[in-house]
């Protein structure tokens, strides 16, 4: 009855282990995948990727108040959106200052990830409230 006990015991500890080692070979794999990305995304870096240097488009958001400019982003379009954010702050935002990120979209038109960003502009550009202003004043 004891050597029954003791070995229902040993099948549930291996069958424990078993689980573990299926959860830590998945997370292996998931790890191996995102060291690649991240290898693949530096060496494209070294090989003088990035930043290009002219934006695609650049306005004025008069809703928001803000001079912004959209810029093609020289990395693979494959790559995890984490890595391309680390990227972008790491590596790209402090070379555009006073403008700061707003967001980032992958086109397929370019062929990349396109990364807006902007700063604030006071300037207001709603003449209906002037022209207003001046209508009911004269009239």
């Amino acid at each position: 009855m004891v050597k029954i006990r003791n070995q229902h015991e040993e099948n549930e500890q291996i069958v424990e282990l078993e689980k573990k080692i299926n959860s830590l070979e998945r997370l292996l794999k998931i790890e191996t995948y995102r060291l690649k990305e991240a290898i693949g995304a530096w060496r494209r870096k070294i090989e003088g990727r990035g930043l290009r240097k002219d934006s695609i488009r650049e306005g004025f958001n008069a809703e928001r108040g803000t001079h912004y400019k959209v810029f093609v982003l020289d990395l693979p379009g494959d790559l995890e959106i984490e890595f391309v954010l680390d990227i972008i702050k790491n590596e790209m935002l402090e070379n555009l200052y006073p403008f700061t990120f707003r967001k980032v979209d992958f086109s397929r038109r370019y062929k990349g990830w396109l990364m807006e960003v902007e700063r604030t502009l006071n300037k207001e550009m709603q003449l209906e409230t002037d022209f207003l202003m001046k209508y009911y004043s004269q009239n």
